[in-house]
């Protein structure tokens, strides 16, 4: 299950699924993550937050690809912080 976590280790996390990070790219408050898909790049900005909100962490996981259904459990996606 989805849960609040820490920008730290969300960054470890979908580092480790091959996404980055432009930090330049977002709004003042946002940073923005990107993940090559096949042929399409996703992205999805997220609060410069300490913690980063639930919904964040979702969308995040459903754009980019990295839900049960594509064959990414929670553990495998959360023990890589």
């Amino acid at each position: 299950t989805d849960h609040t976590i820490k920008l730290k280790a969300l960054r470890i996390i979908l580092r480790s699924f091959d996404c980055w990070e432009v930090t330049s790219r977002g709004k003042g408050s946002h940073t923005m993550f990107f993940r090559k898909v096949g042929d399409s790049t996703f992205s999805i900005p997220v609060p410069k937050r300490n913690d980063v909100l639930v919904c964040y962490v979702r969308k995040a996981r459903r754009i980019f690809r990295l839900t049960e259904q594509d064959e990414i459990t929670d553990e495998d996606f959360y023990s890589r912080a």
